[in-house]
């Protein structure tokens, strides 16, 4: 019952997605990718939003949890109670971006069964029996999914997907977290740093994503690392916008154009 509710609720309608993006760029899976990745991106771009814009928040009140770190330095549940009182009172939920990992995961266990399940087997019967009438292919078709140098149903032999796509997790975790390493230091000087809330959280966001990715990205399919990747990156473009990073870097840009 439940396997049949994920199949016709999510990993049937991603293939057949993916299909239609398929015929529709020239018969390429890997563009046939770029495209559903940035489709599911603008789709979840309401729960991505906002939690960009609270780590955006978080960082600009770094100044005042450190304040009451220091205040509560020799009380820790004092300091953890304080800390919870203050990110409430500015709307802000220290958990609020497992939503959005959680909807991440999902559709990434989605794809998994995509790629593993239905294109792995692409010939004959298999695809089309979970193909809408209009896109069911002839008789003995089989998908090119070639991409580059990739088969995008087999894992990156070269494993360079999987490197960058957690370079690009890492680098996206630092820049919606850049206050990590101060509020490390400030840590450091009270004992029992383990219960400290947003060093905690900060800390094990920074490095628990990369390192999904990587064993994520080594043995299965290089499409769905790819996935992974281009969705880290556009994610990356959301937080750098969501910051005004561009606004200030097309503004050095243009200065450095004007002296030239």
């Amino acid at each position: 019952m439940l396997a049949n509710i994920w199949n016709q609720g999510l990993v049937f309608p991603l293939t057949n997605a993916l299909v239609f993006l398929y015929n529709s760029l020239g018969s390429n899976l890997g563009l046939a990718i770029i495209a559903i990745t940035i489709i599911i991106k603008v789709v979840t771009l309401p729960l991505s939003l906002p939690m960009l814009k609270s780590a955006k928040k978080q960082r600009e009140l770094a100044p005042e949890l450190a304040a009451i770190k220091e205040k509560f330095k020799d009380d820790k549940k004092a300091q953890m109670e304080a800390q919870a009182k203050f990110l409430k009172e500015h709307g802000l939920n220290p958990s609020s971006g497992c939503i959005m990992q959680i909807v991440t995961l999902v559709i990434v266990f989605a794809l998994y069964q995509v790629f593993l399940k239905v294109l792995g087997n692409n010939a004959g019967q298999t695809l089309n029996s979970v193909l809408y009438p209009f896109l069911q292919f002839a008789g003995g078709h089989v998908l090119n999914t070639r991409f580059l140098y990739l088969d995008l149903i087999k894992p990156d032999q070269f494993f360079i997907l999987p490197i960058i796509a957690a370079a690009t997790q890492f680098l996206l975790s630092k820049m919606m977290m850049p206050q990590v390493t101060k509020e490390e230091k400030l840590a450091k000087k009270t004992a029992g740093k383990s219960d400290d809330i947003m060093y905690n959280i900060q800390e094990q966001s920074l490095y628990i994503m990369p390192v999904m990715t990587v064993l994520i990205g080594w043995k299965l399919a290089s499409g769905l690392t790819m996935y992974w990747f281009l969705s880290s990156l556009l994610q990356l473009i959301q937080q750098v916008v969501v910051d005004g990073h561009a606004k200030r870097w097309l503004v050095k840009i243009k200065k450095y154009a004007g002296k030239n």
